[in-house]
């Protein structure tokens, strides 16, 4: 009898999206975990599994430095999962977990964010969109994407083996890019399913911005001056009139989402 393989699907900065899959993970059976965490807190997410205290775990990763992002909101957003994994290995002790994100591909995601931050302060202060600057930075950014998703793939089919994983459940958290994933599991032939935890999910612009320009790349064409020009304006609206505005990145999603905003994005 083949493993079971499934794929969970969520945004990957909102908290409530976490929350749900955290109360899915309370209600389930399974045998692996995969994280999309970086790899190199493998070793404090096993102690916290052990049952760490939840305060210690952070604590270390605060002491080690070697979360490249700001650690609050990080940690805001993923709590509910962490807290779920907390003391779990206790109560099934033949329980893996793996966490797959390439620490070099997330330092270099922090960075290109910056990067995004600083042309989007430009755009607020200047009223101004330079095309071609963020023409080149979004090209590179999709690059180096597509080479994250492959090496996460690869990092995953390296850790997971048909055999070994015959009769076991394994569930991967993972973001949009979950389709790469199943392709690649599909493979080795398992039985693996695509499940979308956060629905109805309505993207960013910058969000949409990146997936029709990897999609136009994909078919041979290029994003267009006038519709780069008229996402880069809506994110650079959503930043001043909802981030910059709100406590945190679900409030101020669900800000958004009310003001029915993501309706100027067609």
């Amino acid at each position: 009898m083949a493993g079971k393989f499934e794929i969970w699907v969520l945004p990957h900065n909102l908290r409530i999206a976490y929350e749900r899959a955290a109360e899915l993970l309370r209600r389930v059976e399974f045998d692996d975990l995969y994280l999309n965490i970086r790899r190199d807190f493998e070793g404090l997410i096993e102690d916290l599994a052990l049952g760490v205290p939840y305060e210690n775990f952070i604590e270390e990763i605060r002491r080690l430095g070697i979360l490249r992002e700001t650690m609050k909101p990080w940690e805001k957003t993923v709590k509910p999962l962490l807290q779920v994994l907390r003391g779990i290995k206790l109560k099934n002790p033949g329980l893996r977990i793996i966490c797959y994100k390439s620490p070099d591909f997330d330092d270099l995601s922090i960075r290109k964010a910056e990067e995004i931050a600083i042309l989007t302060f430009r755009v607020n202060s200047t009223g101004k969109v330079d095309v071609e600057e963020w023409r080149r930075l979004i090209y590179r950014i999709i690059d180096e994407a597509s080479a994250s998703i492959e090496d996460e793939a690869e990092y995953i089919l390296r850790n997971y083996n048909e055999d070994a994983a015959r009769e076991r459940r394994a569930i991967c958290i993972t973001d949009f890019s979950g389709k790469h994933l199943l392709r690649r599991i599909r493979e080795l032939r398992g039985e693996t399913t695509l499940y979308y935890i956060f629905l109805p999910y309505y993207f960013t612009p910058l969000e949409t911005l990146m997936r029709e320009a990897a999609a136009m790349l994909r078919r041979g064409t290029v994003i267009s001056d006038e519709r780069l020009i008229k996402l880069v304006r809506l994110h650079a609206e959503y930043i001043r009139e909802y981030i910059l505005t709100s406590a945190d990145y679900d409030e101020a999603y669900m800000k958004w989402l009310r003001d029915r905003r993501f309706k100027e994005i067609s």
